[in-house]
């Protein structure tokens, strides 16, 4: 089985996926409810794409529900990073007119005893054979939900993004440092520095302005440690 939409599910099963999903923590039911609309449940097989290096047609968020996955640019000799459920990719594309950076490629199944355990009661849902058969499942968001939220809850999406690029850049920091021994640095301008720093003072859409900033600096260095990688 190929990439497949699967149909069939209400806002009420988006909404109990949501309840096991880290990244939804912060919202509230209402919130919760203003996402699910514009949820989509995508099925894979092996060596299926979920994002090809690239492309800039497609700028969905993914929210990997079961299966695995591999981060992938071309040119390197071993992948950059490996997905789980409940990691969530694509956020970059999905919030700027970016190009795709790298592939993430569908792992083949790894053996029962080492089986990646997808997210829990996802598999309560009574979704349709062909679902449960499938090498990874994935949330898919298309990035014309972010102009359909008010600011306040993109701001809440930018903020969990935030956070996750800070954790991404990290990993990959001590990477590069543990392979290569280079030891690059994240600058940070000082206005945007001091905007930070103000935080809440800020009128909604100056803060919404910050978060963009913020995430456009930590998508460059993340490409430039990506860079090393690659080159090494």
């Amino acid at each position: 089985m190929s990439m497949r939409e699967i149909s069939g599910l209400d806002i009420a099963d988006f909404l109990s996926i949501f309840q096991q999903i880290e990244f939804f923590t912060p919202f509230g039911e209402r919130e919760r409810q203003a996402v699910a609309g514009f949820a989509r449940l995508v099925a894979y097989d092996v060596g299926d794409y979920l994002i090809q290096e690239g492309s800039s047609e497609e700028r969905s968020l993914f929210l990997l529900l079961s299966g695995g996955a591999s981060v992938v640019k071309q040119g390197a000799s071993i992948p950059l990073a490996a997905m789980f459920p409940g990691d969530f990719f694509g956020e970059v594309s999905f919030l700027t007119s970016r190009p795709r950076t790298s592939n993430v490629i569908v792992h083949p199944p790894v053996d029962a005893c080492q089986a990646i355990p997808a997210i829990p009661n996802f598999s309560s849902l009574g979704l349709p054979e062909e679902v449960q058969q499938a090498t990874a499942t994935a949330l898919r968001f298309s990035s014309e939900l972010m102009t359909a939220l008010d600011t306040v809850l993109r701001i809440k999406i930018k903020d969990q993004i935030i956070q996750h690029l800070t954790c991404r850049v990290d990993v990959m920091h001590d990477r590069v440092v543990r392979v290569t021994g280079q030891d690059p640095m994240l600058s940070v301008d000082e206005e945007l520095e001091e905007q930070l720093r103000d935080g809440y003072l800020l009128p909604l859409a100056e803060r919404e302005r910050t978060k963009d900033r913020l995430i456009e600096q930590l998508a460059a260095f993340l490409d430039e440690l990506n860079h090393c990688l690659v080159v090494f």
